[in-house]
């Protein structure tokens, strides 16, 4: 479970990461635009350093990675916490990040909402929920137009370029993806559910 399987969206492709992907994974954490707008899944790093990171998320139990490609070029990762030790089965996502030179193409909503088909749809798990830094306008309108509300804020989480940004907490709960996009993005009836 801890590379994920193949997640297929409109324009985008969730896929098992390869070694060929670490060079990207460690421009994009040494990136400043991605550094401001999310926290990073590891500091940049020599190549064989990649390497072992791949080895220790493959032996992860709930965190699964994918990376996200488009017409076979990669533009991505996504990285979430599958699972809950209380409560009903749920996602937690901890990365989800797109290449900066790929930004504002419609990418990260298409990937989006992949993922999100395959934990509501596929895995049938009841919520799912994240944290952003609250002046990441575009992760923030992805959020909203999936479904996603606020439940929560930690105020003054995150200090850079002179000031204090706070850090706002998310959920979705299963009915909201279901009224929002069961009739457009399901690919799986549910469990007992004939078709119409």
């Amino acid at each position: 479970m801890a590379l994920g399987g193949i997640v297929i969206g409109k324009r985008t492709t969730l896929r098992t990461p390869t070694e060929d992907d670490l060079p990207s994974y460690s421009r994009w954490m040494a990136d400043m635009r991605v550094r401001r707008a999310a926290g990073v899944w590891h500091q940049p790093a020599m190549p064989a350093t990649w390497k072992e990171r791949l080895k220790e998320q493959a032996k992860e139990q709930r965190a699964v990675l994918w990376s996200i490609e488009t017409e076979g070029r990669l533009i991505g990762l996504v990285r979430a916490r599958l699972g809950s030790l209380e409560g009903p089965p749920a996602a937690h996502l901890q990365h989800f990040i797109v290449d900066p030179d790929q930004w504002r193409k419609g990418y990260g909503l298409d990937a989006a909402l992949a993922l999100h088909r395959y934990f509501f749809d596929y895995l049938d798990l009841k919520r799912s929920g994240f944290e952003l830094r609250a002046d990441n306008v575009a992760a923030l309108r992805i959020a909203e137009r999936l479904g996603y509300t606020e439940f929560g804020r930690g105020h003054q989480v995150h200090y850079r370029d002179g000031a204090y940004v706070d850090e706002v907490w998310l959920v979705m709960q299963r009915e909201a993806w279901d009224e929002r996009w069961a009739e457009k993005e399901r690919e799986y009836l549910p469990l007992g559910k004939a078709p119409r």
